[in-house]
């Protein structure tokens, strides 16, 4: 208001109770003679005494002294409160409301001006901010630059803009600086990795923003990235995004970022770079400078106060450094018991057929997880369209098939015994190998019932294993089984074999 409420009460109080003149309470107390003689008709109107007016508030005292804008007229009272409320919540314009307002009001409605001057000062009276009181060593706040550097590129001479990553220590404000390409998950990630080297440590909690490369749906449906949640995991961390449209959530990295635009930036643009390299060796030499500067509070510096209170409470880092790991987290086994990867099949457990699992992608290695449980571990293969299947997740009857080949049956063979390893090294080393498919097989499918023993020492007995015929063979190895193959056949010296004779 534009007169003092202290003058006001101070006049009214020489009105009632003294017999000064109007000019003598002017001159006491500052205000026009006007005003004084509008208090004093007023008081006299209202037949006020000072016991009665002593207790009241400055408000109650202006309204029975000043005269409302308006003529008089007494309008409807606006809930300042509930109006900042409903701007708010639907993100409407105070015109947009004062339309409706005006509409439904009418006639006995304010202006416009009048309740933008009331909004005003009810928000005044508002806090603006809560003093956060930090522990140590518990967030890291991450943030992106909005002012970037850039660098010229030599091939084509063009300028290309780079992308500022900001963390922050809360309770010291220590922060970190670095110049990636772009706001990719892989990029995103690595930087995280490059902060957590450079603090020396690993917090309680990351407190990001909410840009795609961390959160893939903000809000209470929180949806975060695979990957970023499969690096908190890795370095035990949670990650905590800020509210949407709240940046004081993270106000320690937002001042941080302010230091890099108006400290670090400018420098920056004095120079001239030529690679990322570079602009992020120089970085490096800005920052420490910034760390280094004690704080404008007259507070120890950045780098002091890390030292001091973050970096003893930051756990240790694991001893492998993070690497990107692309996440897939839903993807549907086939009747043939393997998951489609980046265009190549991997196998899982036949059991998982019909099923879904997550798959986690590194450079060098493919790994399938259900239920959070890791189920198969493959490396990683670039052949588009092909096939990588451990023989251990197959059943019993696709193991047998799959074995069914030569290079399968001779290692089958070299764990039965020496006689069938021969027996079926020498099919295969016919004209038309495939031939020895059926012979090898079928000797496999004897030891399947009479034993590998019992069989290998049938073949011993035979006079040349090239020529051995299988159909006598079982019948052989039926006679031996029924006489429970108590000694052995001998070998007679007149047996002969195909080298006997000549054609």
């Amino acid at each position: 208001m534009a007169r003092s409420m202290t003058k006001q009460r101070a006049a009214l109080k020489l009105i009632l109770t003294t017999r000064l003149t109007s000019r003598e309470i002017q001159a006491a107390t500052g205000l026009s003679k006007s005003a004084v003689c509008r208090y004093r008709k007023a008081a006299h109107f209202k037949k006020l005494t000072w016991a009665t007016v002593e207790p009241w508030p400055v408000a109650q005292i202006d309204a029975v002294l000043n005269k409302r804008p308006g003529g008089g007229k007494v309008l409807p009272a606006i809930d300042y409160a509930k109006l900042c409320d409903e701007l708010a919540a639907k993100r409407m314009p105070l015109m947009v409301w004062y339309v409706d307002y005006q509409r439904q009001a009418y006639p006995h409605h304010r202006s416009y001006s009048s309740i933008a001057k009331g909004l005003r000062a009810f928000r005044k009276t508002l806090p603006t901010f809560m003093h956060m009181q930090h522990n140590p060593g518990e967030r890291i706040s991450v943030d992106f630059s909005g002012h970037v550097p850039h660098y010229i590129d030599l091939k084509t001479g063009k300028k290309v803009k780079v992308v500022i990553f900001v963390g922050s220590c809360d309770a010291s404000s220590y922060f970190f600086v670095k110049a990636i390409h772009a706001q990719s998950i892989p990029e995103f990630l690595r930087a995280h990795a490059d902060m957590l080297v450079f603090f020396g440590g690993a917090p309680a909690v990351f407190v990001p923003d909410n840009a795609k490369c961390a959160v893939v749906r903000p809000g209470t449906d929180l949806e975060l990235q695979r990957s970023y949640e499969d690096l908190a995991k890795h370095y035990g961390v949670t990650i905590l995004p800020a509210r949407p449209h709240h940046p004081r959530d993270k106000a320690v990295v937002e001042a941080s970022v302010k230091i890099f635009k108006n400290q670090m930036l400018t420098r920056l643009r004095s120079f001239t770079f030529y690679s990322i390299d570079e602009i992020n060796e120089r970085i490096a030499v800005l920052l420490e400078d910034a760390n280094n500067q004690p704080m404008s509070n007259g507070m120890p510096s950045r780098r002091q106060r890390f030292e001091t209170i973050d970096q003893p409470a930051l756990r240790p880092l694991p001893p492998e450094r993070y690497v990107y790991a692309d996440i897939k987290p839903k993807i549907r086994v086939d009747g043939g018991y393997h998951v489609l990867v980046l265009k190549h099949r991997y196998s899982v457990p036949h059991r998982l057929t019909g099923q879904y699992v997550s798959a986690r992608i590194t450079d060098d290695a493919v790994e399938l997880f259900h239920e959070g449980k890791q189920v198969a571990h493959h490396p990683r293969s670039h052949a588009t369209g092909g096939l990588t299947t451990d023989p251990s997740h197959m059943p019993e009857s696709h193991r047998a098939q799959a074995d069914r080949n030569p290079d399968g049956l001779k290692a089958w063979a070299k764990t039965a015994g020496p006689h069938i390893a021969r027996f079926v090294q020498l099919q295969f080393e016919q004209e038309r190998s495939f031939m020895g498919l059926r012979p090898a097989d079928r000797v496999k499918t004897l030891v399947g019932k009479y034993g590998a023993a019992l069989v290998d020492r049938a073949l011993a007995d035979c006079p040349d294993l090239k020529t051995a015929n299988v159909t006598d063979l079982q019948r052989k190895l039926s006679v031996m089984a029924k006489e429970g193959a108590k000694t052995p056949a001998r070998r007679s010296s007149n047996a002969r074999g195909s080298h006997s004779f000549i054609n």
